[in-house]
């Protein structure tokens, strides 16, 4: 009887923490950046509380912290250092991309880090893709199913970043000359047009129709990058004013109400945030958060202290906006009813070596209590004397240190030892993505720091280096190198030949050779040599589609002298000192 009442217990315990179909994790609360202590921190959204530090040797001011499943990822304008979420230590680093403060993106399948002026996209986690995309890009958005939308202002396009993918695609135009900005209204992406004031539905299958926003909006708007209760935040900052859009006339047969405007207190104010139903706007100028419901009315006015400096908006997976100065000392939490909470995350003791928590989103996006059963535990004679069950080994780390540096067409690359995580590393995997049609990969043991990549086409490529071990491949450390084309020409003795007041063995045509030159190009070949009596108006010829031409032409007889060839003024050739046959 003993026994049943220990399996029907457990069966119970086992039955309230069996995941749903569909179940995912979001990824709760926020990582802050203390560049003065070498700290990261992890704030707790539910609970307010700090409950998280990791150490960052070497941590740079400015920096942001972004988070996945797995690993949060520190960023600078120099590098990005990942940290494990379970260990608390930091398992690797790479480079920046682009010299420049990336938009930090939250969302199922990332994060990811757009480079707006650069024109990269580099998507952080265990599918680590960098995707190049023509540049300068607006404030980029996703929706809730993990797309990435991004505009591109050169050409005027929408492009979209689908969860796990590694390429672009543009499915929609926006009208040409019309500026604007991209948003999230439920799960859609839309373009809000500021120059003819009006709203699109943007999809894989293109732009959707206009929609009137109904107030004449202004041209340099900041666009909240999601909706309030179905309402678009519109930043007039010129005028110092919040235009609440009303987004329904997106959805057919529905009538928009008129927009609301709420002024605002002089200042200078960052572009609008949103955490559940409430607006967020941000006065950098006196470090002071301010949050609206939907239809406008005033909820909190809370500041951050003087001391922080520079106060940050960031919207983290969790919905929930933290907003932190430059110190990261105090974090201000704005909750989904626009509710603001103050957070001190400065020294102090380590709260909790514990991991961040996750908390269970089910498929309906209703939020459900958690159950404490799973912290539960039943007893069972003689369970105390029981030794403790090793934690699983894990996934190795992160390689560090990845560099690339190219010699002709050979790549040699180069890596640090990753952390083993409790079995030992078996392989490295090196993979580069450039010119040709398919990635490709190379293995090689476990013992290996560096191998050498051949025979590769001219371009730019994206190599990535991964560690394995019993339990799984890392994430993957990128770095990036340009095979760069180096012409070389060359001249020798060619075909023996004679030639009115010439006889051989003295007479022959010089044979020239061009390798590595510009594809299917036409450049000007003229001979030079030692006799100062030779003259030759040269010959003009193309290469082939790899760079490549050689042709015999240039009569020459003087035994002894040098002879050498100029492509187009600028290449020269060796020099060759002509023999008899």
């Amino acid at each position: 009887m003993v026994l049943a009442c220990v399996a029907a217990v457990v069966g119970a315990v086992t039955a309230v923490v069996a995941p749903a179909n569909g179940l995912r994790f979001v990824q709760e609360g926020h990582w802050v950046a203390q560049p003065d202590s070498d700290l990261v921190v992890h704030v707790d959204g539910e609970a307010k509380t700090v409950d998280a530090r990791v150490p960052i040797p070497g941590l740079e001011p400015g920096s942001s912290v972004v988070h996945g499943e797995t690993s949060g990822y520190v960023v600078s304008r120099t590098r990005i250092v990942e940290f494990g979420k379970s260990t608390l230590t930091v398992e690797g680093t790479m480079p920046a991309p682009a010299d420049e403060e990336p938009v930090a993106v939250e969302t199922p399948g990332g994060p990811y880090l757009v480079y707006r002026e650069a024109g990269t996209v580099v998507r952080l986690g265990p599918k680590h893709a960098t995707v190049r995309v023509p540049g300068p890009l607006g404030v980029p958005v996703a929706t809730p199913d993990g797309t990435l939308w991004l505009h591109r202002l050169d050409a005027n396009v929408l492009c979209r970043l689908p969860r796990d993918a590694e390429r672009i695609t543009c499915p929609a135009v926006a009208p040409q000359g019309h500026d604007g900005a991209l948003a999230v209204v439920g799960t859609s992406a839309v373009f809000v047009d500021v120059a003819d004031d009006t709203l699109h539905a943007v999809s894989a299958d293109g732009l959707g129709p206009a929609v009137r926003a109904r107030i004449d909006l202004p041209e340099d708007a900041d666009v909240a990058p999601r909706d309030a209760g179905g309402r678009i935040a519109v930043l007039d900052d010129a005028a110092d004013r919040l235009l609440l859009v009303d987004a329904a006339g997106l959805d057919p047969g529905r009538t928009p109400d008129a927009t609301v405007p709420v002024d605002l207190p002089r200042g200078e104010f960052a572009t609008p945030a949103v955490s559940g139903s409430a607006v967020v706007v941000l006065d950098r100028s006196r470090g002071t958060v301010l949050t609206y419901a939907s239809d406008g009315t005033r909820l909190r006015s809370s500041t951050l202290p003087t001391t922080e400096g520079d106060p940050q908006l960031a919207t983290a997976e969790d919905g929930r906006v933290y907003v932190t100065g430059r110190q990261g000392r105090q974090v201000l939490v704005v909750d989904h009813d626009g509710g603001v909470h103050t957070v001190v995350a400065g020294p102090g003791p380590d709260p909790s070596s514990r991991p961040p928590s996750s908390r269970p989103e089910r498929p309906d996006d209703t939020e459900t209590p958690q159950s404490t059963d799973r912290d539960q535990r039943v007893s069972v004679p003689g369970d105390e004397e029981r030794t403790p069950t090793p934690d699983p080994p894990g996934p190795p780390g992160l390689p560090p240190g990845v560099t690339a540096e190219a010699d002709g067409t050979t790549v040699t690359v180069t890596w640090g030892a990753a952390r083993s995580n409790g079995a030992r590393v078996t392989s490295y995997h090196v993979t580069w993505d450039g010119p040709s049609a398919a990635a490709a990969t190379k293995t090689v043991p476990g013992s290996a720091r560096s191998t050498v990549l051949r025979g590769l086409d001219y371009g730019r490529y994206t190599i990535t280096v991964r560690a394995e071990n019993s339990a799984g491949r890392s994430a993957p450390a990128t770095a990036s190198v340009t095979v760069e084309r180096t012409p070389e020409v060359t001249v020798t003795r060619g075909t023996t030949d004679s030639y009115d007041g010439c006889e051989p063995p003295e007479c022959a045509t010089m044979l020239v050779v061009l390798r590595n030159f510009e594809p299917n190009t036409e450049y000007e070949i003229i001979p030079y040599s030692t006799n100062t009596d030779y003259s030759n108006p040269g010959s003009r010829q193309t290469t082939d589609e790899n760079g490549y031409v050689s042709f015999e032409a240039f009569h020459f007889e003087s035994v002894g002298e040098e002879v050498w060839v100029v492509v187009d003024g600028r290449w020269t050739s060796n020099r060759y000192v002509w023999e008899a046959e």
